[in-house]
């Protein structure tokens, strides 16, 4: 390495002709040479105050002191700076004394030693430039070092920290390196898979990029973090180290999970919309069918009543037909109103004292003729009691009706349907079993929600504008209860739970 700055000596040696002599030499093996005499101590020590030398050359036998003394009080303020002594009075003990002091050469001064005096200053000289440029560049890899937010790390093979910067202290938890060091880093991971991944990626490679893990910092809470690192290996292959850098990422990670949850409530929000839509639009022509279907009915018979064309026995049908359409039509309409109260939030309640058993067999009586229709048989096992319940009587039928309804009509001919009493300690249930076609997996969810059938949606297999089920929840929950259904799937009927608190 070739070096252009002036070499500053400092000459210490109270011989004027040594110095000439040790002067002239120097002249010649530096091109760009300052020198500084020094023949007394009061010199020395203004020398040693103000600095503006790189090199010191000192005899070692001085009127004034001796080059041992000079040597410490140089090394005592500036241990870096290199000092040659140049002498012909001292001996091999003074010489091993000297080198013991920080010493950088011990030359003997005669004729032949004054180019080795020359070589022995520039050798002390460059090894001083060398330090100082080495001793800078670590200042700034240690200023660069401490400066990254990131942290920075080096750890043995089995995984111990062996240096640290402040941002990995930070990021871990750690209030000082004492406390981080010789600690385990695979204390803080916390899936250990993950570690043996991190493991194989750098065993195979060499190097890990951009591996993403979750970490454990001191006080148990968790950060996910980027991790990055490269393996040192010596000459036979071995890892001596490894080294990298580890960010901290959980606030990434936060932002895109809240995006992929907005995004997610964001579609879910948007098919739910789309599903209203549609089920509205099915509802609009569901219920323009249902409502049309009785109204032909009964304007047809009324028009062929009105010809007086018919027999005694076709005008009674024609009455029962008028009759049975024109109740149709209006239970749709009072499904309608209930639905429209129960969206106002006007539908109230009229609470006194219920016998349940009295307003479960009036649901049955009531829905007998349908059940004969279709021959199937209901069975109904009351649990007596002396307990009543507080609530709205005719709601509470309302309940019970439609669920019955309900079962009647999912249930094929010749099946069966039982209704349940039963008193709890702090609750009574109502349970309202079938052997219909049951519930799907798929519609369970929604088997309450308006315009719904088990079917899954308005279909016509069934008539009814899917509303009945919505309104049993809306007049249980009015009556602080609960209701919900439980089936083994399709083809294996369906019971409906209805609980009722008692209260005192």
């Amino acid at each position: 390495m070739i070096y252009n700055d002036p070499v500053r000596i400092l000459l210490i040696d109270d011989n004027p002709d040594d110095r000439m002599l040790a002067l002239h030499r120097l002249e010649q093996e530096f091109d760009h040479l300052k020198s500084q005499e020094i023949t007394d101590i009061s010199e020395l020590e203004q020398a040693l105050a103000e600095r503006q030398f790189d090199i010191v050359v000192t005899d070692y036998s001085l009127r004034w002191s001796d080059g041992l003394n000079v040597l410490h009080q140089v090394k005592q303020r500036y241990p870096d700076c290199p000092v040659v002594m140049f002498t012909g009075t001292g001996n091999e003990e003074v010489a091993v004394e000297a080198m013991k002091s920080g010493l950088d050469d011990y030359i003997i001064k005669s004729p032949q030693h004054y180019t080795r005096l020359a070589a022995a200053v520039r050798a002390a000289w460059e090894r001083s430039k060398q330090h100082q440029a080495f001793k800078e560049a670590q200042q700034r890899y240690q200023q660069l070092f401490e400066g990254v937010p990131i942290g920075l790390y080096r750890m043995t093979p089995t995984g111990q920290i062996i240096e640290a910067n402040t941002a990995l202290l930070q990021l871990l938890g750690y209030p000082n390196l004492e406390a981080l060091l010789d600690k385990n880093i695979s204390n803080h991971l916390v899936d250990p898979k993950t570690n043996n991944l991190w493991h194989s990626q750098i065993d195979s490679g060499g190097v890990v990029r951009d591996f993403e893990m979750l970490m454990r910092r001191c006080d148990n809470t968790m950060i996910w973090v980027r991790y990055n690192a490269r393996a040192t290996r010596n000459d036979q292959g071995e890892v001596i180290y490894y080294e990298g850098a580890i960010e901290d990422v959980t606030q990434r990670k936060q932002m895109e999970a809240e995006r992929a949850e907005l995004l997610k409530n964001e579609q879910a929000a948007r098919a739910e919309a789309e599903t209203a839509n549609r089920l509205k639009d099915e509802f609009l022509a569901t219920l323009s069918h249902e409502l049309r279907t009785p109204l032909n009915a009964i304007l047809g018979w009324a028009g062929l009543l009105r010809r007086k064309q018919l027999s005694q026995d076709q005008v009674e049908r024609a009455l029962e037909v008028i009759e049975r359409n024109a109740k149709s039509q209006a239970q749709l309409i009072d499904d309608l109103l209930d639905v429209s109260r129960i969206i106002r939030g006007n539908l109230r309640l009229t609470v006194i004292p219920v016998d349940l058993q009295q307003v479960i067999n009036a649901a049955i009586d009531t829905l007998q003729p349908a059940a004969d229709a279709k021959s199937i048989q209901i069975d109904s096992f009351l649990a007596p009691s002396q307990r009543v319940i507080k609530g709205d009587s005719d709601r509470l039928q309302q309940i019970v009706w439609n669920l019955l309804s309900n079962a009647i009509k999912f249930t094929p001919t010749h099946g069966q349907v039982k209704v349940y009493l039963e008193w709890l300690e702090n609750a009574v249930h109502i349970r309202v079993q079938d052997t219909g076609k049951g519930v799907s997996v798929d519609i369970a969810p929604y088997i309450f929600d308006r315009f719904r059938q088990a079917e899954g949606s308005i279909t016509r297999s069934h008539g009814g504008l899917g509303l009945g089920l919505a309104i049993v929840r809306h007049l249980v929950e009015l009556h602080g209860g609960t209701v919900w259904c439980e089936s083994d799937g399709e083809g294996k009927g369906a019971t409906f739970i209805v609980e009722l608190p008692l209260k005192s």
